[in-house]
């Protein structure tokens, strides 16, 4: 007979959970759609039915992600003029460019046809728009007229095509066939909200001011030997680099990445050729020009008006691509006239994600012209450095070009953040999310998508589905319509399906039914939109204050777009002041480690409720991130430019915090992040192993510890309640609590027969209750023998019980006798063995196991990220404390870092990110990101260069 489990019906009811949560969420999604019009997804879906029949591609859906982070270096040098160099150096390079023209993608030839690889003809948008879209139309022109700012957003909603997904900075898309040239391009469109041109921010005009020093003024005269042995490092430091760009060339050339074991190749990032164009300024800063006329020259293919990509990441492209082209445009002197060419290409084709109501740029932008004609909003959930760290590459773009829209792009977000930082839940600081849609649902509560499901749930459960209204109601819809006067006007507004209705302005709305239950009703935000600045994403929640991930590049570009722009723009200051503030009070602490004398500082990871009103409730994360040890770079620059001494030694600490880092591990290398124990005192900080084993426990110290469980047996030792012995066979024990079975299937509870089925139980209990009724209930008379006349019939009772009780628990038969007569003495009851738990260890055997376990270094508790992706933040910071104090203390330790790395990540074609630093013998990746070679072997070459090598009172040298 089959026996239901408990592990069976858990697995059943798990099974039925998770089906049901899938089912109520994307319910939930549904319903919170939010300006999303179904019409208009309808008319989207059909026209990218007609662009797939024209250009057939496989794309796939972006899943979401977190993204990776780059760099580059800008010049400080005086601004140019667009194109009046001389460009001798690169006239032959530029004879092989194929792409088409950007200057001037509004005044192409009307009727020209611009043609497929198989000479079929691509619709424009403009076309597809005409044919079978003439509401579309009214959309685009709809809002032209006076600019559109956050602070006069339009109240009601904008039509928003994108997907509701988060986007994915490095996603790779597997294409049938990655060099088709039938694709979708891009083509320039009117904008939804354009600024007039009299509208535009300008760039600062007027005189630098004069910003301090930061390079040590100083160096010590190096000695012949010295320098030998300094410029034998900068050779293998260039040989390493020269190894790594010859395996990109040979196996990976015009792609995203090299993959350095098997000498394949990656396309995350477009498909643009990523590592090459991040590289040309380490090309040029090696020497190595050969190489860098040759990338430069292929430079000139790259298409960036399509992508094999849906999306374009707006950060990443940024970074790596527009930055590296403006890089290498400043250092080689202006004269390779293609790299600044492509980088307006680029520019203009990233211009179309700040077309907002708010100008806050959609960070994940779908450029098609299917999507970009329609008007889109920013997300509600944005990632603070994705939308915060443009401001460098479009500055010095600004500057080079004379075209005030990219600074004015960059300059509003820049406002908006401004405006926020102090009024956030902690103050100087904003949140790693960010709310950049400018649009503030009113008098809304916020209802979580599992919350209104159940919601929605219960209806559905009840079958009181939704009901469209009728177009002869004429009182419910002529409600809906604003009191339409007739059903004919009603019927003419009604779209095909009798579900929506067009306004007069060619939108098309969702007609809401009338609902009797009002608590649904308030669950479903309302449609129309205050205006509002950038804020905390809806919806409450905890909200992360960090410098590290998802945050660092906003806070390290305040003082270096100060510097760029020669100290005319003071709010740069005011707001990187505040953030240094609010960083030193809320996030900095000194680690606990084994060498008490070497004082660190190591920036957490702060939690708050983002409910508006609620309290602070802090929790704070004591993590030390890779990505995070921009910080000492950041705080060594500051305090030099700004004046602020104190802040040198908080730089020097911090940039120290992250060499002990690479010093902890069996490989010499830092891992992605981990947890650390903090001091107590930050003055004195004596290594306490007592402190560091309880971090270790995660039940430390008292809730771990419990009284173990006493075994339980059935045997002669056990007393009844008297204290008498359990062989007692009187006929006032047999009727009471002395019964032995009765008595000792009390005492067999659920934590001491773990191991005994829940039936089995039932089982023994139904004989128990059987013996109970089988008992004579009568007064007893005894015999002239002392003995009860019911002696021999409790006794067999008694006997049977036992063989019932043996053969329930599957214990073996033991010898038991017939009759009282013929054995005076109670039957031996089996002896049943409970359960009994392995030994608890203490709080130091647990200790030392998870050390031993997980290879901790003292003071660490938890390893949280292993890897390490060839990551630049950390010898960049180095970097700039040599230059900033001339201490040779860095070199060496830069020295031991660059060791360790090319030691642990040479691969047969290149250098190859590692699963796990914590291992003597790391497994490969198999990855290769771009700013291996443009960041971070640029900065070891930098390091051990002479010190006026690109000098940082020259440069501004930047990492995002």
């Amino acid at each position: 007979m089959f026996r239901l489990r408990r592990s069976r019906v858990f697995l059943v009811l798990a099974v039925f959970a998770v089906t049901a949560l899938y089912h109520f969420t994307s319910f939930g999604n549904l319903g919170y759609g939010g300006d999303t019009n179904v019409g208009e997804l309808k008319n989207i879906a059909s026209k990218g039915l007609k662009d797939s029949t024209s250009t057939p591609s496989k794309e796939n859906t972006l899943a979401p992600g977190e993204s990776t982070v780059n760099k580059d270096v800008v010049s400080k040098v005086p601004t140019i003029e667009y194109g009046s160099k001389d460009t001798s150096d690169a006239d032959n390079i530029e004879e092989k460019q194929t792409s088409p023209s950007v200057f001037a993608p509004s005044v192409k030839d009307p009727d020209e046809e611009p043609k497929t690889a198989k000479n079929e003809r691509i619709p424009s948008s403009s076309e597809d728009q005409d044919a079978e879209e003439p509401n579309a139309i009214k959309n685009r022109t709809r809002y032209n007229g006076e600019p559109t700012t956050v602070a006069g957003a339009p109240a009601e909603p904008v039509i928003d095509t994108t997907p509701e997904v988060h986007g994915k900075g490095r996603f790779e898309i597997i294409a049938a066939d990655e060099d088709d040239t039938s694709k979708l391009h891009w083509s320039q469109l009117p904008e939804h909200f354009p600024i007039p041109t009299k509208s535009l921010i300008p760039l600062p005009t007027g005189e630098p001011k004069a910003i301090p020093k930061i390079q040590y003024s100083n160096f010590l005269n190096e000695t012949s030997d010295q320098k030998a042995a300094r410029e034998a490092k900068l050779d293998k430091i260039k040989k390493t680099f020269m190894f790594s760009w010859d395996g990109y060339r040979k196996n990976a050339w015009m792609r995203d990445e090299l993959s350095p074991v098997s000498g394949n190749y990656r396309n995350p990032f477009c498909g643009w050729a990523a590592t090459l164009v991040d590289s040309l300024d380490s090309l040029w800063m090696l020497g190595l020009k050969p190489e860098f006329e040759e990338a430069a020259r292929d430079v000139g293919k790259i298409d960036f008006t399509t992508s094999i990509r849906n999306d374009l990441p707006l950060f990443e492209v940024t970074i790596r691509y527009l930055g590296g082209l403006v890089a290498a445009y400043d250092l080689s002197g202006s004269k390779y006239k293609v790299l600044l060419d492509k980088a307006v290409e680029l520019a203009e084709v990233l211009m179309g994600a700040f077309d907002t109501p708010n100008r806050m740029p959609m960070t994940y932008y779908l450029w098609k012209p299917t999507f970009a004609s329609q008007p889109h909003r920013a997300k509600t959930r944005v990632v603070l450095a994705e939308i915060g760290s443009l401001s460098v590459e479009f500055t010095r773009l600004a500057q080079i070009t004379k075209e005030t829209k990219y600074y004015d792009a960059i300059a509003r977000i820049t406002d908006e953040f401004e405006k926020w930082q102090d009024n956030t839940k902690i103050p100087g600081l904003w949140p790693r999310q960010v709310d950049a849609s400018g649009c503030k649902k009113p008098d809304s509560v916020y209802v979580s998508p599992m919350a209104f499901s159940a919601q929605k749930g219960a209806s559905f459960a009840n079958e009181q589905y939704p009901q469209v209204p009728s177009v002869n109601d004429a009182t419910t819809v002529g409600e809906k319509l604003g009191n339409k006067s007739s059903t004919t006007e009603i019927q003419s507004d009604m779209d095909s399906d009798g579900r929506t209705m067009k306004s007069g302005d060619g939108l098309e709305k969702r007609l809401v039914s009338d609902d009797s239950d009002s608590s649904s009703q308030s669950a479903k935000p309302k449609s129309d939109c205050v205006a509002q600045g950038l804020a905390s994403p809806p919806g409450g929640g905890w909200e992360d204050f960090t410098i590290a991930g998802m945050a660092d590049s906003v806070y390290e570009y305040l003082p270096k777009e100060y510097m760029l722009l020669g100290g005319l723009e003071k709010k740069y200051q005011t707001m990187y002041e505040m953030a240094a503030e609010a960083i030193k009070k809320h996030l900095l602490f000194r680690p606990m480690i084994e060498d008490e004398k070497r004082s660190l500082l190591v920036a957490a990871r702060l939690a708050t409720s983002g409910k508006p009103n609620a309290p602070m409730e802090p929790k704070l994360t004591r993590e030390q991130s890779h990505l995070g040890c921009f910080a000492g770079g950041m705080f060594a620059v500051g305090a030099k430019i700004f004046d602020r001494k104190a802040d040198l030694d908080i730089a020097k600490r911090l940039t120290d915090g992250c060499v002990w880092a690479y010093e902890m591990t069996p490989t010499g290398i830092m891992p992605e992040h981990f947890l650390v124990v903090p001091c107590d005192e930050q003055e004195e900080c004596p290594f306490n192993e007592t402190l560091w084993y309880e971090q270790l426990d995660p039940y430390h110290p008292r809730t771990r510890y419990r009284t173990p469980v006493s075994q339980v047996t059935l045997g002669e030792n056990d007393k009844d309640s008297s204290g008498q012995a359990g062989g007692n066979t009187s006929m006032s024990g047999a009727n009471s609590e002395d019964l032995s079975l009765t008595k000792k299937k009390a005492a067999l509870d659920k934590r001491q027969l773990g191991d005994i089925e829940n039936d089995k139980l039932i089982q023994m209990e139904k004989a128990s209750e059987e013996l109970q009724e089988k008992l004579p209930n009568t007064s007893i008379s005894k015999g002239k023998d002392g003995k009860s006349e019911d002696d021999d019939e409790v006794s067999q009772i008694a006997v049977k019980a036992v063989n019932e009780t043996a053969s329930i628990l599957e214990i073996e038969d033991t010898p038991t006798p017939t009759t009282v007569k013929d054995q005076a003495a109670e039957p031996v009851l089996p002896v049943v063995e409970a359960y009994t738990p392995p030994p608890i260890p203490s709080q130091e055997e647990y200790a030392l196991s998870k050390i031993r376990d997980e290879k901790l270094p003292k003071g660490v508790t938890k390893i949280t990220g292993s890897r390490y992706i060839l990551r630049p933040e950390a010898i960049e910071s180095v970097l700039i404390m040599y230059r900033v104090t001339g201490d040779e203390y860095w070199r060496e330790k830069g020295w031991n870092m660059f060791t360790s790395i090319q030691n642990y990540t040479r691969a047969e074609f290149g250098a190859s990110a590692i699963s796990d630093v914590m291992s003597e013998n790391p497994h490969p990746v198999d990855e290769m990101e771009s700013f291996w070679l443009a960041e971070t072997l640029k900065y070891f070459f930098m390091l051990f260069s002479e010190p006026d090598f690109y000098s940082l009172d020259d440069y501004v040298l930047y990492d995002s």
